[in-house]
Order: C-alpha cells, then sequence, then structure tokens
C-alpha cells in the first residue's frame, strides 16, 4: 500500500475546517480553498495527464457542474508540489 505524502494530513486538516461537515466542494469552493480562478479549477478538472479528481453532477446548457471531494483536493495539491 503506497504511503501518504508529506503535507497531506495538514492540508485535509486545513480543508475540513475551512468547510466543516463537508465531503465535497463545488468548483468555486475549490478555487478559493486554492487560491485560484474557476478556469484554472476546471482546466485542472478536465485535462488528460494528472487530472483533479471530480465527479460531474449537472450539465447546464452552458457548462458542467463538478463536485470535488476533500480527500481528492488534498491528496492533488500535494502530489502538485
Amino acid at each position: 500500500m503506497a504511503r501518504e505524502k508529506e503535507g497531506y494530513r495538514d492540508m485535509l486538516e486545513l480543508l475540513m475546517t475551512a468547510y466543516p461537515g463537508r465531503t465535497s466542494l463545488n468548483v468555486a469552493e475549490a478555487a478559493a480553498a486554492l487560491g485560484l480562478h474557476r478556469t484554472t479549477v476546471t482546466a485542472a478538472i478536465t485535462r488528460r495527464y494528472d487530472p483533479l479528481p471530480a465527479q460531474v453532477v449537472g450539465e447546464g446548457k452552458q457548462r458542467k457542474s463538478y463536485l470535488i471531494p476533500i480527500t481528492g483536493l488534498a491528496r492533488w495539491t500535494v502530489a502538485r508540489k
């Protein structure tokens, strides 16, 4: 079993403190947590190599809606360092 990357638990705790009781975040919340723009987070979700894990929860006329699991966001953020 692979070990967690250093800093994963710290990032997970930070996200869980910022969003208590939540297991997933929408794109706007994830962007705010990372200090990025929503389009940057959406691009990270849709790219082929090392995508940000997310689940499609709906499709509107203009764009899809995504939910990003907090654990996946923490793991992806630490892996990018």
